[in-house]
């Protein structure tokens, strides 16, 4: 079915047409532990040693030693899965349109119902639109009409497009004299085949020009349309690069959602390392230092100095110290 290409009336500028152009979904795990450089209740002690052999106390809410592993190759499908997707929108901004080779009734119409063109601006017309369907294959086509205000053109637009033409391939510009001289209003009608050509940026600069042209007052309606088309003659088959705003809104909240589970992802990875280089305490932290390099521990975490390799003065607890203790 046909659709809006947009439009304008006078004093209220120019508007765009309809949208030319899925839904993807994704989950990951979550996390279900909590972690917290404070005690809280029920926490379990981990410590750990940095690179700098100073240690380190946080905690979590269960025992995950030997449990997690850091999961490179999620995060490698996760970066994919977030550039892939962003690659193709990115590229879908570059337009090379190329002229449509569709078979239809491709003869030029001006139905001047308002009696707003003389016989020669008819005809003058009518040569500038096969200049355009020469170029792109699509037929443009010219209605005028009396007294339609603004907000009822672009339904009569579309009642105009259906009765009048059997395909999707015209373009069907209609423009509105109110009587009382002063005031005026056009809207377009494009076939849906016409969208590879007649994109949103294509028909927004159409517009925007056929606009300020109508909103001069030394032109009349022929000289605005008919310069307005040579105008956009001279552009719309070269390449271009744009993205429409959905596609732009579709990029941001994509990135802000895979930025998101890769963030979760990377937390994920980093505390399922630091899990395998750290050793649960059962008992109070408390600092200690070695007695041959002065270095910091925490008791029973260590059986030799990190820093230095010697013996610490309360090393790890071995099973059989706890059947001593009861003796």
């Amino acid at each position: 079915m046909p659709h809006s290409s947009g439009g304008g009336h006078s004093g209220g500028g120019c508007h765009s047409g309809g949208f030319h152009s899925g839904s993807h979904s994704s989950n990951s795990r979550v996390s279900t532990v909590r972690y917290s450089r404070s005690y809280f209740p029920g926490a379990i002690c981990y410590i750990y040693y940095d690179r700098h052999f100073h240690p380190h106390a946080w905690y979590a809410s269960k025992d995950e030693t030997g449990k997690r592993k850091p999961s490179w190759i999620a995060l490698i499908i996760m970066v994919m899965v977030l550039l892939i997707p962003l690659v193709f929108i990115f590229y879908s901004g570059y337009h090379q349109p190329r002229k449509l080779n569709a078979k239809y009734d491709n003869s030029i119409k001006i139905y001047d119902t308002a009696d707003v063109l003389t016989d020669e601006q008819e005809q003058a017309l009518t040569e500038t639109f096969k200049e355009f369907r020469h170029l792109t294959g699509i037929a443009p086509a010219f209605e005028s009409v009396t007294d339609v205000l603004d907000w009822q053109l672009e339904s009569k637009a579309y009642g105009s497009y259906v009765s009048k033409f059997n395909d999707e391939m015209h373009w069907l510009i209609v423009y509105s004299n109110i009587s009382n001289g002063r005031s005026w209003a056009f809207e377009g009608m494009q076939g849906n085949d016409t969208d590879p050509v007649l994109t949103t940026y294509i028909t927004d600069k159409f517009n925007k020009e056929l606009y300020e042209a109508l909103s001069n007052d030394s032109n009349d309606v022929y000289t605005a349309f008919n310069n307005t088309f040579k105008s956009c003659n001279s552009y719309v088959m070269k390449p271009y690069y744009n993205l429409e705003s959905g596609m732009i809104i579709f990029a941001v909240i994509w990135t802000l959602v895979m930025g998101y589970l890769i963030a979760g992802q990377l937390f994920n990875n980093h505390m399922a390392k630091r899990i395998q280089n750290s050793v649960v305490l059962e008992e109070k932290p408390e600092l200690k230092k070695c007695p041959y390099c002065d270095s910091p521990y925490y008791a029973y975490t260590i059986d030799r100095c990190p820093k230095c390799g010697g013996e610490v003065d309360f090393p790890k607890k071995k099973p059989t110290d706890d059947i001593d203790s009861e003796f």
